[in-house]
């Protein structure tokens, strides 16, 4: 064996500021991160907070599996033997005028799980645009076949601002191997989703996420990757100053134990929206309780149902927003569609991205929100909501 050479070593040695400034994250302090790059809050206008553009969730419709939590992991259970091979059939078919009520109604179809066509998207955008809308925040996370890319083109065709979304998604969608993947591995994941870019899933590009969710967090019960998922982007937050946007939150006080995990970590609660409140709205006493510690309040399933009217779950949150108007939150409300089917669109018989100006705001005036209010609503909130904070650690 050679013997190892006492030389000094020709290696270059960095010195220390400029190890430092390899470790410095951009600071993006007060700006909104889009699909073009950071933008001032004021240039937001009317924005959309929890959309997709382009998606695919079949994962969690697939007619022939179901998913249950077992030992802690999420399992699928064994398909049905007694499946009949015509529902398979109306599961294959295309989407079109002729069935879209049953992909509705009755059976699911396969083609209303995944939006993937650009010039339908650039044109019901423009729907939204041509109502007064300025930005929609497209919360389309790792494992739901983001595309960096093509929201940017979408942006550039429709003149929209476009944010777009990182972190990772409900349970059902994680990766194979989450259960080996640590804390720190996740949330380098994030960082550089905000900092560097997005990796399309064939290569790396520049365009960079500006916003951490949305964070899939079932519960009932939770579960310990879906706590590693939230304290994964508890951390990147801290270290980016990206806004958090968790994706329901658990059940009852699950919701609190997920907001502690951010608040462990550093993060200012004011900086985390809590999506899918649509299905607590007529709770008023608990929703006081969440948004008391500071959070956003998003409702963010609007025009799912036929109509604002009772007892659909966009009417009992159109009651909820005057509520918590007056018991002085109106800084705290976020409003959305969460668009993620081809059914919601207005190709396909659906209201599309403008239902919330078109049906839900004239709702809001006639419960007696002002103008002023619905402004703050759909504008104040959300500049403040996802501009960044001093990144820290």
């Amino acid at each position: 064996m050679p013997k190892a050479s006492c030389a000094p070593s020709t290696r270059r040695r960095e010195k220390p500021e400029t190890r430092r400034a390899a470790l410095t994250l951009p600071d993006l302090t007060g700006k909104i991160l889009t699909v073009r790059g950071p933008v001032d809050p004021d240039q937001l206008g009317v924005t959309l907070t929890h959309e997709h553009i382009f998606i695919d969730v079949r994962r969690t419709h697939l007619p022939h599996r179901k998913w249950k939590v077992e030992a802690d992991r999420v399992v699928a259970e064994s398909p049905d033997e007694d499946f009949p091979a015509t529902e398979l059939a109306r599961w294959d078919a295309k989407l079109d005028l002729s069935n879209v009520h049953l992909a509705r109604a009755v059976a699911p179809i396969v083609d209303n799980y995944v939006l993937s066509d650009e010039r339908l998207a650039v044109e019901e955008l423009l729907a939204f645009k041509a109502a007064g809308g300025r930005t929609v925040v497209d919360v389309t996370s790792i494992g739901l076949k983001r595309d960096p890319r093509a929201l940017k083109r979408v942006s550039e065709s429709t003149g929209l601002h476009i944010v777009m979304g990182t972190g990772y998604y409900q349970r059902v969608f994680h990766p194979d191997d989450m259960d080996r993947r640590s804390v720190d591995d996740l949330s380098r994941t994030i960082v550089r989703d905000v900092t560097v870019g997005v990796h399309d899933g064939i290569d790396q590009t520049d365009i960079r996420a500006g916003v951490i969710g949305e964070i899939g967090i079932n519960g009932d019960p939770l579960i310990s990757n879906e706590l590693k998922s939230m304290r994964a982007a508890a951390i990147a937050s801290r270290l980016t100053g990206a806004t958090i946007l968790i994706h329901l939150g658990g059940v009852g006080a699950e919701k609190h134990k997920v907001l502690d995990i951010a608040a462990e970590e550093g993060v200012q609660l004011s900086h985390v929206i809590l999506g899918h409140c649509d299905g607590i709205a007529g709770d008023i006493p608990f929703l006081l309780e969440l948004v008391q510690r500071g959070i956003y309040i998003a409702f963010d399933n609007l025009g799912r149902e036929p109509a604002v009217a009772a007892p659909s779950s966009t009417a009992v949150a159109a009651e909820a927003v005057p509520r918590l108007i007056e018991e002085g939150f109106e800084d705290r409300i976020l409003l959305s569609h969460d668009i993620c089917w081809k059914t919601s669109l207005k190709a396909y018989a659906g209201f599309g991205y403008a239902f919330i100006q078109d049906q839900f705001l004239p709702r809001l005036r006639d419960l007696g929100v002002t103008e002023t209010q619905i402004h703050t609503l759909m504008v104040s909130n959300p500049k403040q909501a996802f501009a960044f904070v001093s990144p820290r650690g």
